[in-house]
């Protein structure tokens, strides 16, 4: 009978432990649903509380004298119950450093008390006691998942209500067998069937307790990965609409970019067209004529050819503003040849307004982006030091451009003496559409910190800068 007894403890333990290390798996990682540790505990002591229950029952000679780690065995089973209760509660509302006290000090009272019934009470009442604290403790965890459930409706929950209400209802014939005993029990082979069969269907129930609270720990980790599914969609599709804004809005300042300069593009276009036209019309009249001189043909034909590589070089230039292939192929591009070309755009508008463009560039140095990323950088900075100046009633007005470079970073300026950017403006200079007095500082600039950070470099205005305006550029040097 012992043996017997001790073995069914044990099974069950064993099945809990089971329990228990498969959940350990999920404490790992940066889950957001991870068992509670209240529930963990609760499962951690039951288990306990089992193997030492079957080590008493082997260990156990006159039932009347149990050995002291029956005591420790229902104290575990008490403290069990009380951190399954908690795990609930916690679910309602926060659990107070108050409680926790008096709930632990509840413990220490319990085992003192089991302790002197082991001593001095029979069998009948230790098991009467433990039944009837442990049917407070099942009505209270009830209590706590009836409230939780109104209002979440899951079915594991509802599963945990019917073991725990199995499990009341399995303490309430062992109390009637054991008032309804003529003789008292003297053995362990007196213990009446009927009370082993109802002692094991309430450990069984209180198993089944344990399942169901780990079934519902696994309906929140499905639907907290449906979740997490749902909002990388979200995410992706996000991020899908922010780079087609981005797009979008590197579309429309190469529009406005080049739409501020088509005046003087025109005017520098129609420059090299119209020396073209005067020349080969001059050319034609020579040709005809009875003694052809050689040396003007040859002078003519070649200032045609000239022209004409200079108004190609423009409509390359431009076309380089609007290809998209200038933006997508990662690339180096020369730093200087990239300035003369944005100054062949930008050379008649700033002519007009009066500046004077001073380059001081270091030879080989090679801006790490795209073609076309360069070139709608530097307009950006350009324009927006011209239309500065451009406000302003002085006589000389000058942009300055510089670029050196280091063992450690290159390093690109873009300064002008124009009136600068105020303080209070200064801290929000690179948002997006953010408004100063300096006209098209709204998304130039904030494109411009985007090309830069993209390509690993930063940008920032130079508030130390005394003489106007300045934004320096870097980028670490890569070998």
């Amino acid at each position: 009978m012992k043996i017997f007894l001790a073995l069914n403890f044990f099974i069950f333990a064993a099945i809990q432990l089971g329990l228990l290390m498969g959940i350990l798996h999920y404490l790992r990682g940066d889950k957001q649903s991870k068992p509670n540790a209240y529930w963990l505990s609760a499962l951690l002591t039951n288990i306990i509380g089992l193997v030492c229950f079957g080590i008493g029952i082997l260990y156990t000679i006159d039932i009347h004298k149990p050995p002291l780690i029956f005591t420790l065995a229902n104290s575990l089973f008490y403290a069990g119950a009380l951190c399954q209760g908690l795990f609930f509660y916690s679910l309602n509302q926060p659990v107070s450093k108050q409680l926790r006290l008096i709930l632990l000090g509840s413990i220490l009272i319990f085992a003192i008390v089991f302790e002197y019934i082991r001593q001095v009470w029979s069998f009948e009442a230790r098991t009467a006691f433990a039944v009837l604290v442990y049917a407070c403790i099942l009505g209270w965890q009830i209590n706590e998942v009836r409230i939780i459930n109104k209002n979440l409706g899951l079915q594991q929950l509802r599963y945990f209500q019917y073991a725990a209400i199995g499990e009341a209802f399995f303490l309430i014939p062992r109390l009637i067998v054991l008032l309804s005993t003529k003789m008292p029990i003297e053995a362990l082979d007196q213990l009446p069937q009927l009370l082993v069969i109802f002692t094991f269907a309430q450990i069984t129930m209180n198993t089944l307790s344990f399942i169901a609270i780990w079934a519902y720990w696994s309906e929140k980790l499905a639907l907290e990965n449906l979740q997490t599914e749902t909002e990388k969609e979200i995410f992706k599709k996000l991020v899908e609409e922010r780079d087609t804004l981005i797009n979008s809005l590197l579309k429309v300042n190469k529009t406005s970019t080049t739409g501020a300069l088509s005046a003087s593009i025109a005017h520098e276009i129609n420059q090299p067209l119209g020396a073209i036209q005067i020349n080969s019309e001059y050319l034609q009249k020579k040709v005809q004529e009875t003694e052809v001189d050689r040396e003007l043909i040859t002078r003519l034909a070649s200032d045609i050819a000239r022209d004409n590589m200079r108004a190609a070089r423009i409509i390359r230039t431009l076309k380089a503003i609007f290809t998209e292939k200038y933006d997508a192929i990662p690339e180096s591009t020369a730093l200087s040849d990239m300035i003369d070309s944005v100054l062949l755009l930008s050379r008649p508008d700033i002519q007009e307004k009066q500046i004077q463009v001073q380059v001081e560039i270091d030879k080989g140095i090679w801006l790490p982006m795209s073609y076309g990323e360069a070139q709608q950088l530097i307009l950006n900075l350009i324009n927006n030091s011209a239309q500065a100046l451009d406000q302003v009633n002085q006589v000389h007005k000058q942009i300055v451009l510089r670029a050196s470079q280091n063992p450690d970073e290159l390093i690109f300026r873009v300064e002008d003496n124009g009136p600068g950017v105020p303080t209070d403006q200064q801290k929000g200079l690179f948002d997006l559409f953010s408004g100063t007095k300096r006209e098209g500082m709204g998304l130039g600039l904030w494109l411009c910190s985007y090309i830069i950070t993209r390509n690993g470099g930063r940008i920032r205005y130079d508030a130390d800068y005394t003489r106007g305006a300045a934004f320096e550029i870097t980028f670490p040097k890569t070998e």
